[in-house]
């Protein structure tokens, strides 16, 4: 069956949605969109795409056949596109080839600061992360 320009946007926005949230399904949804946007950058854990519903895995398809045979990144068929994008990029940047081999830091829980007093009740007083450097993430050792 042929793929249209509009199931293409629809499987898009379906995937958008799934991708905002912070589910199993949201990063699989992330991945695919991501992957179909820069594949070099972005890759898709194809294991990931057995977490989805039906519904899901079907958009995830289009999309991929979306992107091969009508030759128009995902951002280009929703609208927003590119706001959007910007940020399920932010949201999953974890999930990027140069950082999947890394962990989250278990002392500042991915956010790249502790409290300046760790044993300090209600401290707003942040610092960098020594451990991981303020990004969130570390290579294990």
């Amino acid at each position: 069956m042929e793929i249209t320009m509009k199931a293409y946007g629809e499987a898009v926005q379906l995937l958008l949605n799934a991708a905002n949230t912070g589910t199993s399904g949201g990063r699989a949804s992330a991945q695919v969109l991501l992957c179909a946007y820069n594949g070099e950058e972005w890759q898709l854990d194809v294991t990931d795409l057995g977490i989805l519903d039906h519904r899901h895995y079907d958009a995830a398809i289009t999309v991929i056949r979306g992107r091969k045979e009508l030759w128009h990144e995902p951002q280009e068929v929703v609208e927003n596109g590119g706001r959007r994008f910007d940020e399920i990029l932010k949201r999953w940047g974890h999930l990027r080839v140069s950082e999947r081999g890394k962990r989250t830091c278990f002392n500042c829980y991915g956010s790249g600061k502790v409290p300046v007093a760790l044993n300090k009740d209600n401290c707003d007083e942040m610092v960098t992360c020594q451990r991981c450097d303020g990004k969130g993430r570390y290579w294990q050792e």
